[in-house]
């Protein structure tokens, strides 16, 4: 088993009714990928890394997937963190600029196994893993473009 990464459009109002019981979103967002729903497996950090440049840190819109927003729950391990709308379309305005080249730009498999990132994948193939990396990225921003469309938030779930 391993710590999977879910990111889903959600609303205000999914966050208010659900907020006394943040468990309960995992049934509202499971399934197939869809617009409104991405799971990026086991490629969270990685993602994360190609995205800020750092394995566990980073500032500004394009460190969502490990920081920001508002935690929901009390759950410090396996936290919910959600993104109103505004922010999301910060996080669209950042990530929608990133080409596949700038983002790739950042792989470097043996920085990232002295980093220890997330799933200590990094001896693979770099043509299969650029492939995996980039179509997790192309959902990724799917999700967030139809967040912004829909003028509504981001639920970032890790666990």
């Amino acid at each position: 088993m391993g710590m999977y990464c879910e990111v889903s459009i959600a609303s205000r109002e999914d966050v208010g009714q659900h907020s006394d019981d943040p468990a309960s979103f995992a049934g509202l967002f499971g399934g197939v990928a869809t617009a409104s729903r991405v799971s990026l497996e086991k490629s969270w950090h990685g993602l994360h890394y190609l995205l800020t440049g750092e394995a566990w840190e980073g500032t500004g819109p394009l460190a969502f997937l490990l920081g920001g927003g508002e935690q929901l729950g009390d759950d410090d391990e396996s936290p919910l963190r959600w993104f109103s709308p505004a922010e999301a379309r910060e996080i669209h305005g950042a990530i929608s600029k990133l080409s596949d080249q700038q983002l790739w730009s950042r792989f470097d498999a043996q920085e990232m196994e002295n980093q220890q990132i997330y799933p200590g994948i990094w001896d693979e193939p770099e043509s299969d893993l650029k492939d995996e990396y980039l179509e997790y990225f192309h959902r990724l921003k799917q999700v967030v473009a139809a967040a912004v469309k829909s003028d509504q938030g981001l639920l970032v779930t890790i666990g």
